[in-house]
């Protein structure tokens, strides 16, 4: 019997950022489980449209519809006139948007509230597809800081996070707080798409030779230009101890934007180095999409990294890892892992600090530590998350979504 075609539209996602083709590509993978008596297809929205369906080219369920520019002036009337907010309207085709069975909000910080501001562009989304009977769920979310906001943010975030049908957090963390923050939509943990993609792994603690290092813009901007110079040291110290480093950026600016792209940050810490030093380091200066890092990844043997989807993406080929904390995700993440997954047999491969607090002792002692677990299991710890994301909740409220 042929299968009855539904259309899924996401929020916007830039496809340079390594974490947000994880996002999507993880969640058509738990939406094709999901909704598996439908023959789904994809729109996904894209300011580099070439760029980006050349990156997501192995899915030919997806469509990439490109903003336009004239939407561009019409969404400045609207803010100009203060209607954005009930009356906001894609940067891309809204006949594309309206053909939509369903909106998935993607996207893990955008619910992060940084500096007292509401997402209201990712809002909008939602607020469109309700007005036109167009069921929201969202999906891979951390939230905090809701504090920030005043009375009347806080209130309209709340009525708008309440319209979500389902709304599926990454930790036992974020689920607490949304039920104190008085939100009504059923709110169940979920693992990251990342575990979709890849819900099994060896994990193997080998003997340390090359270490991967990721740090951030937005972690330098939290803690202060200072935070390259210590970098730079900790780097310099585990050379001159006689480790190897490769540079792994998980985005990347095609506008040159120094703000998003790790590779300014790690080419900074690069030209601080002695030049005999940049000899132990691999500079992965490229525009490297998710299978390219991957790869990357696969060489070292133990990473230090700010971007989550990093830790994440290491995490599931198997690596050690050092998260560097700069919210707290990173921490109830890790809580998360080494005490409710099969992870927790190899809890001593992994550890996380704030960015701006770490030391090369911390990173000595869990080397040693990682070293020590390989001894005790020379052939790998084998990881499997299938039976727990298959005996999910989550599945039984997706039968009903599209009803």
């Amino acid at each position: 019997m042929k299968k009855s075609t539904k259309t899924i539209i996401f929020s916007y996602l830039q496809l340079s950022n390594v974490g947000c083709e994880i996002i999507i590509r993880g969640t058509i993978k738990f939406l094709e489980n999901a909704l598996s008596d439908y023959d789904l297809r994809f729109i996904v929205p894209s300011y580099d449209s070439n760029r980006d369906r050349q990156i997501l080219k192995d899915l030919p369920q997806i469509e990439v519809v490109p903003m336009l520019s004239w939407k561009r002036y019409f969404r400045a009337l609207l803010r100009q006139t203060r209607r954005f907010d009930k009356y906001w309207s894609p940067r891309f085709s809204s006949a594309a948007f309206e053909k939509a069975d369903l909106f998935v909000s993607v996207g893990g910080d955008i619910y992060t509230i940084f500096d007292g501001m509401l997402p209201d562009d990712w809002m909008g989304y939602e607020s469109f597809a309700s007005r036109r009977g167009i069921p929201s769920i969202m999906f891979g979310a951390n939230m905090e800081n809701f504090e920030l906001l005043s009375g009347v943010q806080r209130n309209r975030l709340i009525a708008h996070l309440n319209r979500f049908k389902l709304i599926a957090v990454r930790d036992d963390s974020t689920s607490s707080y949304l039920i104190d923050q008085n939100i009504n939509s059923p709110t169940l943990v979920f693992p990251d798409p990342m575990y979709s993609l890849r819900p099994s792994c060896v994990v193997r603690a080998n003997k340390v030779q090359r270490i991967g290092l990721n740090l951030s813009p937005l972690t330098v901007k939290k803690f202060g230009p200072d935070l390259i110079e210590k970098y730079t040291k900790i780097v310099s110290d585990l050379i001159n101890d006689g480790y190897l480093f490769s540079f792994i950026p998980h985005v990347y600016s095609t506008d040159g934007d120094n703000n998003l792209d790790d590779r300014f940050i790690l080419r900074n810490i690069y030209n601080r180095l002695e030049p005999i030093q940049q000899k132990a380091v691999k500079l992965c200066d490229d525009a490297l999409g998710f299978k390219k890092i991957a790869i990357e990844i696969s060489e070292v043997d133990f990473v230090i990294a700010a971007r989550m989807h990093c830790c994440l993406n290491a995490v599931t080929l198997g690596k050690p890892v050092y998260f560097l904390e700069y919210s707290k995700k990173a921490k109830t993440m890790l809580k998360w892992l080494v005490t409710e997954t099969p992870y927790a047999k190899a809890a001593s491969a992994y550890a996380s600090t704030s960015a701006d607090a770490i030391t090369i002792e911390d990173i000595r002692l869990l080397i040693r530590a990682i070293e020590h677990l390989g001894e005790a299991h020379p052939d790998g710890i084998s990881v499997d998350l299938s039976p727990q994301l298959a005996t999910s909740s989550i599945w039984n409220v997706m039968s009903g979504i599209l009803l």
